[in-house]
């Protein structure tokens, strides 16, 4: 049996935990600030698909884990009785000027093809995008 030592009990040092510890590894973790006590490294605790250009293999990774964590999390779920509070809301990005609505517009495309119907790229009006919507100069958002 593998024994295995996490060093910090953030939202990523707790899942690779709970991942090993499912597929019969110990798993010991140590955090000197406490499970959730930190910022993971950094302040976006966020998994999206990667910009639909320039595909490569650690893009298509980046895609795949996406479309991986809702059954991970769900797993969570199930295990512990509460919710993990895991949801696939998108990202708001307002679209500066012409030129940035022309790439956006070619990046939805590229997204049909890439991503396959299992996320999308969309453009919307400020309007249509919800009470969390950043102000935009040309009133559209990603």
């Amino acid at each position: 049996m593998a024994e295995i030592t996490i060093r910090g009990a953030g939202i990523f040092g707790l899942s690779i935990a709970w991942a090993c510890s499912r597929r019969g590894a110990r798993v010991r973790v140590i955090d000197p600030l406490g499970p959730g006590a930190g910022t993971s490294g950094g302040i976006v605790g966020a998994l999206a698909p990667h910009v639909p250009e320039n595909w490569n293999d650690k893009k298509a990774f980046q895609l795949d884990s996406l479309l991986l964590a809702e059954a991970f999390w769900a797993g969570v779920e199930a295990t512990g009785g509460l919710t993990a509070g895991y949801g696939r809301s998108g990202r708001l990005q307002p679209i500066a000027d012409e030129a940035a609505l022309d790439l956006a517009r070619s990046r939805a495309e590229n997204a049909k093809t890439l991503w396959q119907g299992k996320a999308d790229w969309r453009i919307l009006p400020v309007n249509q995008a919800g009470p969390w919507c950043p102000a935009s100069p040309t009133g559209l958002v990603i």
